[in-house]
């Protein structure tokens, strides 16, 4: 939220002290960064899917048809989160709506947006490390619970925007 208001303008840093027009500001500001956040985890995953596609054709060229069916399943997996982060509404408008957000609520929920970043970039290095692996098949075992790990994280962040909105 600091980098989005940090760049503000000179007019929109005036305006934020006409009454009114701060709840509303800072409720898009809100809107924004949680955009922000969302646009970055479905890049990160998108690229993580790239590099599962390319492993899926190694795999598929090596004839190992135990781990081409853990990675259709892998595949399926961040699918599923990549289509649930791109096709949720951006928060809840209970929070986005909050005119003033009790601190501790909203520091929770900074927490988890950052640990939902760090697992996204932990995600994006294992598919980047696939085809460096022994044993394709634990390579993508270990891959997939990553993966439902980050949409587990992602799930309940959600609900801590449910939380905050209360």
């Amino acid at each position: 939220m600091d980098k989005v208001k940090g760049e503000q303008n000179l007019m929109e840093r005036i305006i934020s002290y006409v009454p009114g027009y701060h709840g509303y500001r800072e409720k898009e500001l809100r809107r924004e960064a949680d955009k922000i956040i969302r646009n970055y985890l479905v890049k990160e995953l998108n690229d993580a899917r790239m590099m599962l596609n390319d492993f899926l054709k190694e795999i598929a060229e090596s004839n190992e048809t135990t781990a081409f069916s853990i990675a259709n399943r892998t595949a399926a997996v961040l699918d599923r989160l990549i289509n649930k982060i791109e096709h949720a509404n951006y928060g809840y408008s209970g929070f986005f709506d909050a005119v003033k957000v009790k601190e501790d609520k909203l520091e929770k929920l900074i927490e988890y947006d950052l640990n939902v970043l760090e697992n996204a970039k932990s995600v994006k290095e294992t598919a980047k490390n696939l085809s460096k692996q022994n044993d394709s098949k634990v390579a993508l075992e270990d891959f997939r619970k990553k993966l439902i790990e980050l949409e587990n994280l992602f799930d309940q962040r959600n609900n801590i925007i449910f939380e905050v909105s209360k």
